[in-house]
């Protein structure tokens, strides 16, 4: 166990040379952009409440160029030596033959974004080449900086690429990939986030109007963050299916009522668990959840989403004590597993504040501890859980086009 910090060249030009070394020529597009952790509001993003995040310093780099075969050819390397090769057709990725997840999300992204016409219909085979710095496990986003930096990459040459609509085209396709193309839980912030957020804020998105504020950067409150955990290296899929049953169960709900989400449909919780007793009644018990489930899903997403919002106010108010109160506060109940122990551990050695990174998307913690005591907090955990600073990062952008 250690502390880990990004050193060497930066992604970016590591991504350059990597595809220089792999395909002989220099990239026509290089695109980049930043790890994101979740202050709060994790999971109500189909409720329709709010989510707040920030930016890491750790990056994601992804070079293109056009190939004259209908390969896409994939080259991903990674933290630790890691190292990952592809290759694959839009045919097969329509077929839906057996692919690697990481080569199908790939391949996904240039799908979607040909279907939406953000790529040209007659694009072909590509070369790929990504460089990430973003640790996978850490709760900070490495397959959305990947998802995002490739998507800046492959739009490089629209006109609008700097433009807010044009972002969030661009974050709905990438979202709109995972969900496709993953078997991995979506979190739509992130893609918003790591593609429309500003360097030193916090991103409050409202999934009630799809709006994007912002607000102050916690570090700003005397506490420097780090993300605490037992191990990195992969993805976490654990609890994909019952965070995906819990969305579906949401989307249905709203169907249900006419709206499009239940943040805006009075005495949610009461009148949702009204519908399911009805529809188990009538059809059988398998065909919607426990009464008791439905209601404490819903509660959970009205409370969260009170809680990011009541965090946002005490940001911009600097309301420091409100904040990381609120931080510590316990969610209203759900059923996904979350760090119990750690959040203890990350608080009884000296953290401020400590939190689940995403329940039920990551088993890490987020850590706020104050400057003062911040080196005794590393001291303390680092022989026995990664540890990785998380300083603040700067949004998505198109760094190269040939």
């Amino acid at each position: 166990m250690a502390v880990w910090s990004a050193e060497g060249p930066s992604p970016v030009d590591r991504v350059v040379e990597a595809h220089t070394t792999l395909t002989g020529s220099a990239p026509r597009t290089v695109g980049s952009a930043p790890g994101t952790w979740v202050l709060i509001g994790e999971n109500v993003d189909h409720f329709g409440g709010v989510t707040l995040l920030g930016l890491s310093s750790l990056r994601a780099a992804a070079a293109v160029s056009p190939r004259e075969d209908d390969t896409i050819a994939l080259q991903v390397y990674g933290p630790g030596g890691y190292s990952f090769s592809d290759a694959g057709t839009l045919g097969q990725l329509s077929a839906e033959t057996s692919m690697d997840r990481l080569t199908r999300r790939t391949l996904g992204l240039v799908q979607t974004m040909i279907s939406r016409q953000v790529l040209s219909r007659d694009t072909r085979g590509l070369d790929i080449t990504m460089v990430t710095e973003v640790l996978p496990g850490a709760g900070l986003g490495a397959l959305y900086a990947g998802d995002a930096a490739l998507a800046l990459a492959l739009a490089a040459d629209d006109a609008d690429v700097d433009e807010a609509p044009f972002r969030a085209k661009l974050a709905e396709l990438c979202s709109q990939n995972v969900s496709a193309h993953s078997g991995l839980a979506v979190l739509r912030a992130r893609h918003t986030a790591a593609l429309r957020g500003k360097a030193e804020t916090i991103s409050v998105v409202d999934y009630s109007d799809g709006s994007l504020t912002q607000a102050p950067h916690p570090g700003k409150l005397g506490v420097r963050i780090f993300s605490v955990t037992d191990t990195w290296g992969e993805p976490y899929d654990a609890q994909t299916q019952r965070i995906a049953a819990r969305r579906a169960f949401i989307d249905e709900a709203c169907s249900n009522f006419g709206v499009s989400s239940l943040r805006q449909l009075p005495d949610a919780a009461e009148r949702v668990v009204a519908w399911v007793e009805a529809r188990r009644q009538a059809n059988g018990p398998d065909s919607a959840p426990k009464p008791e489930v439905a209601r404490q899903w819903v509660s959970f997403c009205g409370t969260e989403t009170l809680r990011s919002l009541a965090a946002a106010k005490a940001l911009r108010s600097r309301r420091d004590n409100e904040l990381f109160t609120l931080l510590n506060s316990p969610s209203e109940y759900h059923d996904l597993d979350t760090p119990d122990e750690l959040v203890a551990t990350a608080l009884e050695a000296g953290a401020l504040s400590a939190r689940p990174a995403a329940a039920g998307n990551s088993p890490a913690v987020l850590a706020f501890v104050p400057v003062r005591q911040a080196q005794r907090f590393v001291d303390s955990l680092s022989q026995d859980f990664e540890i990785i600073e998380v300083l603040p990062g700067e949004v998505g952008r198109v760094e190269h086009v040939l």
